[in-house]
């Protein structure tokens, strides 16, 4: 089962309540492209949460907390428990985030008592981890992320719950950007961390962020890699194109062989088309059918499948170009298929009417086309 693609815009302490709401507006009217194929997650700085969930209650974002307190309710001034931001219909916090480990002294312990609470609470969690700069050029990336992680394994009950935000902190607003690679590299490995330690049903299933300086310029090539799936974004956040930055995390539709099937009544169809193509590839029967031929032919421009009975596949030898009259071309899920019944006539063409070469890098076949009638 595929990941979904997932993506985290950290606000951190930037914006007022005019801008919040411009870059909501901004956010929400691109939000069609992504609905339902990536999921979003906004963490403004606690006072514009309510706020903020209001201006985007009608679309696909979601809205988190940037921390959480590592205790229940009680007498700890200047805490929000989890317990709270479940109250406030808050379903997300970051935790372990770079700037709350080295700036505040929060330890591998404290993160670990945070994600207790919210699993009792049943908010979900970003949880962040990452190398220093001096700890990446020491060869010590893995050990920093091990450490890190085996800290809160005991603590998650539900990984349903959780993902993994891998921040290289040395990345974290510097305008520095780890390779592809090196991202890819420290995904696999805490991707085989998890394996160990929990079970690889688990790692396959849990989603892995990259986090430094993520930007609408350098996301596509990040989330082309096997273990990357999606982001955690600090300032780009902040700024209308964060949408391109989710956009680029939409799934793209694999092209998969497609199966004939009765055409009868599907629009939009068109008769009457005629083709004169090169057999490129030798016909083969298609599973499921007693009588029913695939083969495929092409010219300078594309290939395509053809669906032809097997009496009059005959003369559909490799090399041989073919002259095709009143054929039947309809659009399924998706796919072109050019089918010659017997309405078609299909015959040898004669010397004139030669392909002369044929394009095989492209397939017709799997490509989206309107069908409209002339």
């Amino acid at each position: 089962m595929p990941r979904k693609p997932f993506v985290g815009g950290n606000w951190k302490s930037n914006g007022t309540i005019d801008s919040a709401k411009e870059l909501c507006r901004s956010l929400t009217s691109g939000s069609a492209a992504y609905r339902n194929k990536v999921d979003v997650v906004m963490c403004p700085i606690i006072p514009q949460m309510s706020l903020v969930s209001k201006f985007v209650r009608k679309s696909p974002l979601r809205v988190g907390a940037q921390n959480v307190s590592a205790t229940g309710e009680g007498a700890f001034t200047g805490e929000v428990s989890a317990g709270q931001l479940k109250d406030s219909g808050i379903q997300w916090t970051l935790i372990g985030h770079s700037e709350r480990r080295t700036k505040y002294g929060e330890t591998d312990a404290v993160t670990a008592d945070k994600i207790a609470q919210c699993q009792e609470a049943g908010v979900s969690v970003i949880f962040c981890i990452g190398e220093l700069l001096e700890e990446r050029e020491a060869g010590k990336t893995d050990e920093v992320n091990k450490r890190m992680m085996d800290a809160v394994y005991s603590k998650i009950k539900d990984w349903k719950k959780v993902v993994i935000a891998y921040e290289p902190v040395w990345a974290i607003g510097t305008g520095k950007v780890a390779t592809p690679e090196q991202a890819q590299d420290a995904h696999a490995a805490i991707r085989k961390m998890i394996s160990s330690a929990v079970s690889e049903e688990v790692a396959e299933s849990v989603r892995i962020l990259y986090g430094g300086s993520v930007t609408a310029d350098n996301c596509k090539e990040l989330i082309g890699k096997p273990d990357i799936d999606g982001f955690l974004v600090g300032g780009a956040s902040l700024k209308p194109t964060f949408t391109d930055i989710v956009t680029a995390c939409v799934p793209a539709i694999p092209l998969k062989k497609p199966k004939f099937m009765k055409i009868d009544g599907v629009e939009p169809a068109a008769r009457g088309v005629n083709i004169y193509a090169k057999v490129v590839k030798a016909a083969s029967k298609v599973e499921g059918s007693e009588d029913l031929m695939e083969v495929v032919v092409g010219d300078d421009t594309a290939l395509v499948t053809l669906s032809v009975r097997d009496d009059r596949v005959k003369v559909c030898e490799v090399g041989k170009s073919l002259r095709i009259q009143n054929a039947h071309v309809a659009m399924i899920k998706g796919y072109i298929r050019v089918t010659v019944d017997k309405w078609a006539a299909l015959k040898l063409a004669e010397a004139d009417d030669e392909v002369a070469s044929v394009n095989e890098k492209k397939d017709m076949s799997g490509v989206e086309y309107e069908l409209t009638k002339n």
